[in-house]
């Protein structure tokens, strides 16, 4: 299940460990010796931001994989290859967090191009289309896992200039995270969903573009295409405006915030290249 990351991970092995975040996508340990980490009962997933797993004498200076029994709680922890967390989506108690999600690839014209189900604290749907009568493409997977493999692959490019796969995913990562997308939707049936519209410009050609989220149900991103509900990024920036006031009054503008306004100028940016 983890095969590309732990193959990721032999070629990074002098960079730190990077790590799966529920809220963020993605997070990197500080050293490598860094851990991550995963809450079974809560759903938390990280890069041991509470030092949990630093904090146990028996894991200190050890690669390992493990999950511990502390009260109410069942939290687990790994260093030995990036992305680790994920693999504890389907140890006991099988999927408290997470989900499985369809793996695909579809294309105009071309035969639908279905991978192997990933595990993944949030699925997605990715539709790109020219905004004037255009076909749709539509990629189907794991948001954290690419999140993940998109930053591998970038750093490593930075590093070594070998890896140039991350500039296919650049767009879809620069969107805000999947818990910002869901924020405050209704779950329905067990499960959470989110769309997210945006308009964008490629080889000076109009398009559009729609970042579908959920969680809950396995293979919910299954079916997502132009006509479930969603939101405009203008109408996200207001509801996370609201949510980070209600967290944080006395600060004008949070990481969260920040990160989204980055987001509605990215295709000014992109313009101007």
């Amino acid at each position: 299940m983890l095969l590309v990351l732990i193959i990721a991970s032999s070629l990074t092995a002098v960079l730190s460990r990077y790590c799966v975040d529920d809220q963020k996508g993605w997070c990197r340990g500080h050293d490598i010796w860094g851990w991550c980490f995963h809450n079974k009962t809560d759903g938390r997933f990280d890069c041991d931001s509470e030092a949990f797993c630093a904090g146990q004498e028996q894991l200190k200076n050890k690669k390992s994989t493990g999950c511990f029994l502390r009260g109410n709680n069942t939290v687990c922890c790994c260093n030995e290859a990036d992305g680790c967390n994920l693999g504890f989506i389907s140890i006991a108690p099988k999927y408290a967090v997470g989900q499985q999600c369809v793996n695909t690839i579809e294309e105009p014209n071309e035969d639908l191009k279905i991978f192997k189900p990933c595990e993944d604290p949030w699925c997605f749907a990715y539709l790109t289309s020219e905004v004037e009568a255009g076909l749709t493409s539509v990629q189907r997977g794991c948001r954290s896992r690419k999140t993940l493999v998109h930053h591998i692959s970038k750093d490593q490019h930075t590093k070594f200039k070998n890896n140039t796969n991350w500039m296919d995913t650049e767009r879809l990562v620069n969107l805000p995270t999947c818990a910002d997308i869901t924020w405050g939707a209704e779950w329905i049936n067990g499960t959470q969903s989110m769309c997210l519209d945006f308009n964008y410009e490629e080889d000076e050609i109009e398009k559009k573009g729609r970042l579908c989220c959920c969680r809950g149900g396995h293979k919910c991103n299954e079916r997502f295409m132009w006509g479930d509900e969603g939101i405009t990024k203008e109408e996200l920036a207001e509801i996370l405006r609201k949510r980070d006031t209600v967290v944080d009054a006395s600060s004008t503008m949070s990481a969260t915030a920040a990160v989204l306004l980055g987001f509605l100028f990215y295709d000014v940016f992109v313009k101007l290249l």
